[in-house]
């Protein structure tokens, strides 16, 4: 059951015992297994440093994908105004054209679109998927706010 205080209220019941957690920690840091303990405390922290990177790095997933899908939206309404304006183009060299304007887009999108992953991994790093969306009015729906996740502290 949870008290008012958001803490399972475990006291009294059968078969368990409440220890704070810093009084164990702290009975634990001399003992036998004091090693054990600090190495695996390093591999926790580790694993959620890395959990919250990946989950910042995830979080402007959406925001690259309405991106490239801005950009297909673009080149496909190009490539039909240019039928329209040159029926006497063969499909071969529509499809060569629309090749070549694929690649153009996708090569101008790549290096933008990796550092943006990059740089929202990083503390703060939602502000770069925000700036994308405004500049290219980008309707993306909400992400999960990876930078929301507060620091809980603790040694390291």
């Amino acid at each position: 059951r949870v008290s008012g205080g958001g803490r399972a209220n475990l006291r009294g019941a059968p078969g368990v015992r409440v220890l704070h957690h810093r009084r164990a920690a702290n009975a634990l840091s001399g003992g036998p297994g004091a090693e054990g303990t600090a190495a695996v405390a390093e591999i926790v922290a580790s694993e959620v440093d890395g959990f919250v990177t990946w989950l910042r790095g995830a979080d402007v997933a959406p925001t690259v994908a309405a991106l490239r899908a801005a950009a297909e939206d673009v080149v496909s309404a190009e490539l039909r105004r240019l039928a329209q304006r040159r029926p006497d183009l063969t499909d071969e060299q529509r499809a060569e054209v629309a090749r070549t304007v694929h690649r153009v887009v996708q090569r101008l999108l790549h290096s933008p679109t990796v550092r943006v992953r990059q740089l929202a991994a990083t503390p703060g790093g939602d502000q770069y998927a925000a700036l994308l969306r405004e500049l290219f009015d980008l309707d993306v729906p909400h992400t999960s706010g990876a930078d929301a996740i507060p620091d809980i502290g603790g040694e390291r």
